[in-house]
């Protein structure tokens, strides 16, 4: 028999949860999830659940459960509870107290993403109190590792040393879920893809010297002079399966001047020219830009020891993104056109661009059930400038289908998305309670649980 769920108390038993994961400093370097794990362990193994809490090094903790279902392919719920580095003064309310104000939870983490490890957490005991009986398994993940880029400890390391605790062929994640308005219209983004990364040492040599006496072989101008071009010139254009779903989904149901605009973006010849006519912000513009080509951002600098030796090396650190479809050595030959043939280039770091497929399965299902809920606001595929885990995932584990999905409905002006990694990041109690019946939904419906939800009490 079903049970019916008075979601006036989730709402305030799933705030109660976020507010004691931000109270749990999992700041990344040094992380300390091992807190945050004990924590959600507590809470599962009160309710029934069996647990795996596993330390990939000491004080970074993971922790799994799952609810048994039947034999379909299971569907895990991931979430990161490490958190990026704070400068408390210049926070409202400290960056680690939960506080809750003017009914908004205040503190890191709050967006990226303890609010979608509380919502996950809530789903889960949902489930199991409902007595849900899935056609597969539901696993849920709260990992460590996320924030610091190289995720040596998080779900790359589950799979290596772990894989029956977290390895499932989809995965619902972060990424996606807030809302963007282009003209008159309202859309939902599910994020089904993001950028590769490619970072890499820049690198050029020259003769050292005495500061008092200049000559034409300096590394540093040398380095200067080639990254130079990076400031001005724009990588090729690559249109991309997953921007090219997301701009015709946005020009469906537009004027036709601007649905024009929105189609023209993907023309190399015209793209520039389009974005600047598209009422659109001015980040909002430049981020669609960047996800429309590879980029390259210089990020630190090195060279010299002494303010009168001229060095014999001077390198720069450069951030590089890929558009799903580019490839390492596509990448590096498109820097070449640029910079020339006098620097070295050293690759650090090196993960692939990702893309999910954004029809059928899980997809689906998000888009159907949050038509149900906000049908004001249809959901398009969406490709992120950022990664998540699942760069540590899916190159371990070829095929797995990452999608983010946590809604939230930005308030106007208020823009809380541009909080994430910044001061005074905070979320809506009401949008949290909303992402949490919304998720429920989803894996009731996509696992064909027998219990359904029950409308508000």
């Amino acid at each position: 028999m079903d049970k019916e769920i008075d979601w006036h108390g989730v709402r305030d038993e799933v705030a109660g949860y976020l507010q004691d994961l931000i109270r749990i400093d999992t700041t990344n370097p040094p992380g300390n999830e091992r807190v945050a794990a004990e924590y959600i362990s507590g809470v599962l193994t009160r309710e029934g659940f069996r647990t795996a809490l596993t330390e990939s090094a000491p004080g970074r903790g993971n922790v799994t459960t799952r609810l048994s279902g039947g034999a379909g392919e299971p569907l895990l719920l991931l979430g990161h509870t490490d958190v990026v580095a704070t400068d408390a003064p210049h926070w409202t309310h400290p960056p680690f107290s939960g506080a809750l104000v003017d009914g908004y939870i205040w503190g890191r983490g709050a967006l990226d993403m303890k609010n979608m490890v509380a919502a996950e957490l809530m789903v889960m005991l949902l489930l199991k109190r409902t007595g849900a009986r899935p056609d597969r398994d539901v696993i849920f993940a709260a990992t460590a590792d996320e924030e610091a880029g190289k995720g040596e400890h998080g779900p790359g390391w589950l799979l290596d040393h772990h894989p029956e605790q977290i390895e499932a062929p989809v995965i619902l994640t972060e990424g996606g879920g807030h809302d963007v308005v282009v003209g008159a219209r309202r859309f939902t983004t599910c994020q089904v893809g993001q950028k590769g990364i490619c970072r890499m040492k820049v690198t050029a040599r020259g003769r050292p010297g005495h500061g008092s006496v200049p000559h034409g072989d300096n590394a540093v101008l040398a380095l200067c002079a080639a990254l130079a071009p990076l400031q001005r010139a724009q990588l090729p254009l690559h249109a991309s399966a997953t921007m090219r779903a997301f701009l015709e989904g946005v020009a469906i149901g537009q004027p036709e001047a601007l649905a024009a605009d929105l189609r023209a973006v993907l023309d190399p010849a015209e793209s520039d020219a389009a974005l600047v006519r598209l009422p659109i912000d001015a980040d909002t513009r430049a981020q669609w830009g960047s996800l429309l080509r590879n980029t390259a951002s210089v990020t630190m600098l090195q060279a010299g020891t002494k303010i009168n030796v001229i060095p014999s090396e001077a390198s720069a650190w450069v951030d590089g993104r890929l558009a799903p479809g580019a490839t390492q050595d596509g990448f590096l030959k498109e820097l070449r056109a640029l910079v020339g043939d006098d620097v070295e280039f050293e690759v650090d770091q090196y993960n692939p661009p990702l893309e999910a497929s954004a029809e059928g399965g899980l997809y689906d299902v998000i888009a159907d059930r949050m038509g149900h809920h906000d049908p004001d606001a249809p959901v398009i595929p969406s490709l992120s400038t950022g990664g998540t885990d699942a760069k540590h995932i899916v190159p371990r584990r070829p095929g797995t289908q990452v999608y983010g999905f946590m809604p939230y409905r930005q308030q106007p002006g208020l823009e809380e998305m541009q909080l994430i990694h910044g001061h005074d990041e905070r979320t809506s109690v009401e949008e949290l309670s909303f992402a949490t019946r919304v998720l429920y939904d989803i894996v009731v419906h996509y696992t064909h649980c027998e219990t359904q939800q029950q409308e508000t009490k």
